[in-house]
């Protein structure tokens, strides 16, 4: 948080050293200026934001949009690919913080007074000559770079000024008790790091193999409350059968792209067919002659049973209502325009258990049989690690999978492969490269030195078998050494919660018009 929250402070603070970097690399002697981003700049041309009323010169933008690629110059980075991560968006967002910020310093009177400008003034070594202030070095910077004359130059500045100002005084408010940093304190200092091995059932469905004899049927009469059970809990998805219906169609092709001309002789053809099959043409014979879908012209448009999600839904919300024998009403769809005819019809239906018995069965013994396996791998390792063979020894960390080599990507067992965790706190959250861990965290930190975790756990699906690689607990003779640093880190951290929070605050009940379309010509192809 520290780190963070002194880049913060330095971008703000530092606005002139900034400043004149920016106008050393934009005007200085052969610049390219603001044409940098391939667009040619007026400053009268449309505001890259609005905020209060207030407009955000595109020539603003433009200045910290190019002082901001001069961090990605040399990166041989694809064309587009900053616009593609946003970046104009953050220099948009920053410009309208500072602004908001801005105007909510002058709302309050907080405004930078004339000593505080003239010793910022006085302080940059751009505005020095002989290591002092030289009024006419200042005057040469403004009309060779910044173009402004000192009074607009001054005005700006004292606005950045009373920011700053409006800013320390928000941080001025934060507090923090000594039990927070305390409690701060025996979260971050509680740590550890772990080696595990991961044993997931999946992973072993291929070495199940067929239930032999009446294995299967033993198994089924021992389980038929299992059974019972997961066919209730699935029933109404995984047994669900829709609606469906035996259909034909018919399409002539035609895109949106087409003009209206050949749009419109789609659309007649379609109804004169219509009309001939209504007058008694028979439907599959009219689709071999007719239809210009490959795929099923030459049976007679047959598209066989299919649901709703088989067909685009305009077309099936026109064919399903429909009784068997009907032909529904052209309809247009991406392919062009169809017209389709009920053959026959089932209603949607839900399997009985009888029905799916012996599949459930099945499904249920191969993830019984895989998790026993699984189990078995898992108490194998720990009666290793117990007898002090190590983790990443007994299965070594998986080589990263290359899909170009034949073989490397299929269905099959994979050995299962010792993950190191690195070092984490106990405010982690989970263990880390491990998703679902938060029950195992925990057993994590109950653990008071490194050595194996004592019995195999659970995570999710799969079973997990792990040590504590190093274990570091907080003191309060630790504690008391840190306490004075651990406070100045918690404080800066508060401090910029609470700016973060304010600016948030005036985002949310200001007026900010962004105008992406202006942003978006300005940067071109950047």
């Amino acid at each position: 948080m520290s780190d963070s929250f002194n880049l913060r402070r330095v971008g703000t603070y530092g606005f002139i050293g900034a400043l004149v970097l920016l106008f050393a690399l934009e005007w200085g002697p052969g610049s390219r200026g603001c044409n940098r981003t391939g667009q040619p700049q007026d400053a009268t041309a449309a505001p890259a934001a609005t905020v209060n009323g207030k407009e955000i010169p595109m020539v603003q933008f433009n200045r910290a949009f190019s002082q901001r690629m001069q961090m990605f110059r040399g990166q041989n980075l694809p064309p587009g690919i900053l616009k593609q991560l946003g970046l104009q968006t953050q220099v948009v967002d920053e410009l309208v913080a500072d602004e908001l910020l801005a105007q909510a310093a002058e709302s309050r009177g907080v405004v930078a007074s004339d000593n505080e400008l003239r010793d910022e003034l006085r302080r940059q070594p751009v505005f020095q000559k002989d290591g002092h202030f030289d009024y006419d070095t200042y005057r040469s910077f403004l009309r060779d770079y910044d173009r402004r004359s000192d009074v607009e130059f001054e005005k700006d500045l004292r606005r950045q000024l009373s920011k700053n100002k409006l800013l320390s005084l928000v941080e001025a408010t934060a507090l923090v008790s000594d039990d927070e940093v305390k409690a701060r304190y025996q979260k971050e200092g509680n740590k550890a790091k772990v080696t595990f091995v991961k044993f997931d059932p999946l992973n072993y469905v291929g070495k199940v193999g067929a239930p032999k004899g009446d294995e299967l049927k033993k198994w089924t009469a021992e389980h038929e409350a299992d059974i019972a059970a997961h066919y209730e809990k699935n029933k109404s998805f995984q047994y669900f059968v829709p609606e469906k219906v035996h259909t034909r169609h018919i399409v002539i092709r035609v895109s949106d792209s087409d003009d209206k001309a050949k749009q419109d002789d789609a659309k007649l053809k379609i109804e004169n067919v219509r009309k001939e099959i209504v007058g008694g043409k028979d439907f599959a014979e009219m689709a071999k002659q007719v239809s210009e879908d490959a795929t099923s012209k030459d049976k007679g448009g047959d598209l066989g049973w299919v649901d709703r999600s088989a067909l685009p839904p305009v077309l099936a919300d026109a064919l399903f209502p429909l009784a068997v024998g009907e032909v529904t009403q052209p309809v247009k769809t991406a392919q062009g325009w169809h017209i389709a005819k009920v053959e026959e019809k089932k209603a949607p239906e839900t399997k009985s258990l009888d029905a799916v018995k012996s599949d459930i069965a099945r499904e249920l013994w191969v993830k019984d049989k895989s998790r026993a396996l699984a189990k078995a791998d898992a108490e194998a390792a720990l009666t290793a690690v117990k007898a002090g063979k190590k983790l990443a020894d007994l299965y070594p960390p998986a080589e990263p999978k290359d899909p170009e080599k034949p073989g490397a990507v299929g269905v099959g067992f994979e050995k299962p492969a010792a993950t190191q965790t690195g070092e984490f706190n106990s405010g982690a959250g989970l263990v880390p490269s491990l998703e679902g861990s938060t029950d195992m965290l925990g057993a994590v930190f109950r653990q008071d030195a490194a050595g194996p975790m004592p019995e195999v756990l659970t995570v999710g699906n799969a079973l997990v078998v792990a040590t504590v690689d190093e274990r570091a607990k907080p003191s309060d003779e630790d504690f008391e050494k840190q306490k004075a640093q651990l406070k100045t880190e918690a404080i800066k951290g508060k401090q910029f919660e609470l700016r973060e929070a304010f600016t948030k605050s005036l985002k949310a009940t200001g007026t900010v018009v962004v105008n992406n379309t202006a942003i978006d010509k300005a940067i071109g192809d950047s």
